[in-house]
């Protein structure tokens, strides 16, 4: 029923939406894709975007009244990311970001993913990278703007 009143596909190669089965009960979770297919329904979006920061790139953020992030990625990144940040712009000009320390990430994970709680392979341990920045990616967009 939530997916017919969200207009997301659940379990298809788009990856909107899936049902999860959880003893006897089914559940419905919307997929990062899923949220970002809403939010660019409004037509209110001019970019979405999520990167990894590394330990020797020029980074740096503030939050308050006036937001600012500023990152200058390396050619050639080392070592594993210390970080992971999401971004939207609106058209009329309003933006936001969130960032998150690796540690914050795996918290999330932790809290969140009954795989990595139980130790089972999962995209948590196959594709890090691509997990975190999903997680940074729903929340920043949690608050923002979206239509059916």
């Amino acid at each position: 029923m939530q997916s017919a009143q969200l207009g997301v596909e659940p379990n298809t190669g788009l990856g909107q939406a899936y049902l999860i089965p959880y003893g006897k009960q089914v559940h419905f979770l919307l997929g990062y894709k899923g949220l970002i297919d809403l939010a660019v329904r409004s037509g209110q979006y001019k970019a979405i975007y999520a990167y990894e920061v590394f330990q020797e790139v020029e980074f740096s953020y503030s939050y308050g009244l006036h937001k600012d992030l500023v990152h200058v990625p390396s050619q050639n990144p080392q070592g594993e990311p210390i970080g992971y940040y999401a971004v939207y712009h609106l058209k009329n000009g309003g933006y936001d970001f969130v960032y998150w320390t690796r540690e914050r990430v795996e918290k999330h994970a932790h809290k969140f993913s009954q795989a990595v709680q139980k130790g089972w392979t999962s995209p948590w341990k196959t594709n890090y990278d691509a997990m975190a920045k999903k997680a940074v990616l729903k929340e920043v967009l949690k608050y923002a703007p979206k239509s059916i």
